[in-house]
C-alpha cells in the first residue's frame, strides 16, 4: 500500500474536513468527503484565525482572498464592568507584522469549500455517518439509511463537537457539554466600532461577558453569553432583558446592542469539553473539533482544526506506512491540543460561571500579567496559538508569520 494513494474518506465537510480533503486530494489519493446535508454549509459566529491558521490558509492558496473578506485583529481588550482593562494584548509584542483576522464563518467555508471543488476530490452528499465497522486493516463508514461506504484505508472523522461517531469509535471518550453558551449575530458597523482593530470583550463577574470581533471591513459580529439551558431550541429567547443588561454592562456599545436586538437575527451555539482516550482506532482518526473540541475561551477551535488537516497531509507523506503516520500526527498534533484544550477548560469557569467571585483573582492576575512584558508576550503567544504544551512554544518567522 503506498501511502502516496491511499483510498480516505472523510467525515464532515467542515472548516477540518474541507481543509483535509483539499491537502490530501493534491497529493494524489482518493478522498472521499460523507457529508449528512444536501448542501454543505457553515454552522457557528464569526470566528478569529490566528497566524497560525492563516498559515494553513496560504497553504491552500487562500490567504489573500481571506484577507481580502476578513477584518485585521491587532489584539484583544477585555474590560470590567467598570471599564478597567483586565486583558490587554497586542500581536505586535510577537513580531510588528504579527496579526489575526476576524473573519465570517460563512465566508471562510465558502473559500475552503471552492478550493474543495477545484480538487480531484469526490463529494457525496445526504449521508448521515452513524457508525464505522473495520474491513480487515480498513474501515467502512455505515450511514443511516444502511448504506456502506467504503472501504477505506484511511477514514477522518471531522464531524465537529457534537460527533455521531465518537462514542461509536470510543465509548469511553468525554465530550459534556459547557454550562454556559452564547448567543451571536453579525451586524453592519455603523460606527465604526471596528475600526480600532481589535476583539473586545466586557464581562461583569463571570455571568455577564459580551465580546465584540470585526468580521469584515463593515460587519462586526456580537456574543452574548448565557446558560446553556437558556440556549435550548424550545426556548425563546428574552433579547430585551439581554438588552437591558448588555446597556448597563457597555454603554459605549449601545448601538450595536440596539442594532442587534431591533434585528432579532440571534443564533445560539453551545460547546463540548472533548477529551479522547487517543487520535486514532487504527485506520479511523478523529481531527478538529470532533477531536478536542473546547470552549471559545482561547479563540482557538478553527485554528487547531485548520493545523490538524495540514499535519495529517505531511504526516503521510513523510511516513512509510499508516500506523507510522498515526504515530507521527499524534507526536506532531497531540501536545497543541492538549494544551489548549486544557488551557481553554481552566479559564472557562473564570469567565462564564455563576461563581462571580472567581472575577476577583482573574482581574487581578491577568490584569499585572498585561503589565509586564514577559506575561504580555507569554499571553499574546497563546493567543495566536503558538503554545506546544507548557513548556514549549513555536516561534514566528522572519516576517512575523507562523512557519509550517
Amino acid at each position: 500500500m503506498a501511502l502516496r494513494s491511499l483510498e480516505i474518506g472523510i467525515v464532515g465537510c467542515g472548516i477540518a474536513g474541507q481543509a483535509a480533503a483539499s491537502f490530501l486530494a493534491d497529493a494524489g489519493h482518493a478522498v472521499t468527503v460523507l457529508e449528512r446535508f444536501e448542501q454543505p454549509h457553515p454552522v457557528g459566529a464569526g470566528l478569529l484565525l490566528q497566524p497560525t491558521g492563516l498559515s494553513v490558509l496560504r497553504a491552500l492558496g487562500l490567504e489573500p482572498d481571506a484577507l481580502a473578506a476578513g477584518a485585521r485583529i491587532d489584539g484583544l481588550l477585555g474590560e470590567n464592568q467598570w471599564g478597567v482593562r483586565v486583558i490587554d494584548l497586542a500581536y505586535g509584542d510577537l513580531h510588528p507584522a504579527t496579526f489575526g483576522l476576524g473573519i465570517r464563518r460563512s465566508v471562510l467555508f465558502d473559500l475552503l469549500n471552492r478550493r474543495l471543488t477545484r480538487s480531484a476530490a469526490r463529494m457525496v452528499t445526504g449521508v448521515e455517518i452513524v457508525d464505522v465497522e473495520r474491513d480487515g486493516a480498513r474501515a467502512v463508514a455505515l450511514d443511516r439509511k444502511a448504506g456502506r461506504h467504503g472501504p477505506f484505508d484511511l477514514l477522518v472523522v471531522a464531524d465537529g463537537a457534537h460527533s455521531a461517531l465518537r462514542h461509536r469509535v470510543f465509548p469511553r471518550a468525554r465530550a459534556p457539554l459547557y454550562p454556559w453558551g452564547c448567543i451571536w449575530t453579525t451586524i453592519p458597523d455603523t460606527h465604526a466600532f471596528g475600526a480600532m482593530g481589535l476583539l473586545r470583550q466586557r464581562f461583569a463577574g463571570t455571568s455577564s461577558m459580551m465580546g465584540v470581533l470585526p468580521v469584515a471591513p463593515d460587519r462586526l459580529t456580537m456574543f452574548w453569553s448565557l446558560p446553556t439551558p437558556v440556549l435550548e431550541a424550545d426556548q425563546p429567547l428574552d433579547l430585551e432583558a439581554m438588552r437591558h443588561e448588555a446597556l448597563a454592562l457597555w454603554p459605549d456599545a449601545a448601538s450595536i446592542i440596539e442594532r442587534a436586538v431591533d434585528a432579532g437575527d440571534f443564533a445560539r451555539a453551545t460547546y463540548r469539553h472533548v477529551s479522547l482516550p487517543r487520535g486514532n482506532e487504527g485506520p479511523v482518526l478523529f481531527i478538529g473539533d470532533a477531536a478536542h473540541g473546547t470552549s471559545p475561551q482561547l479563540g482557538q477551535g478553527a485554528n487547531l482544526g485548520l493545523l490538524d488537516a495540514h499535519a495529517l497531509g505531511r504526516c503521510l507523506a513523510e511516513a512509510g506506512d499508516l500506523s507510522q503516520a498515526m504515530d507521527l500526527f499524534a507526536a506532531r498534533r497531540g501536545p497543541p491540543n492538549r494544551f489548549y484544550g486544557t488551557a481553554s477548560h481552566l479559564l472557562t469557569p473564570f469567565f462564564q460561571s455563576h461563581l462571580d467571585l472567581l472575577a476577583i483573582p482573574r482581574d487581578l492576575a491577568l490584569h499585572h500579567a498585561c503589565r509586564t512584558a514577559v506575561g504580555r508576550r507569554m499571553m499574546t503567544g497563546a493567543l495566536a496559538g503558538l503554545r506546544q504544551g507548557w513548556r514549549s512554544a513555536d516561534t514566528l518567522d522572519a516576517d512575523g508569520r507562523y512557519p509550517l
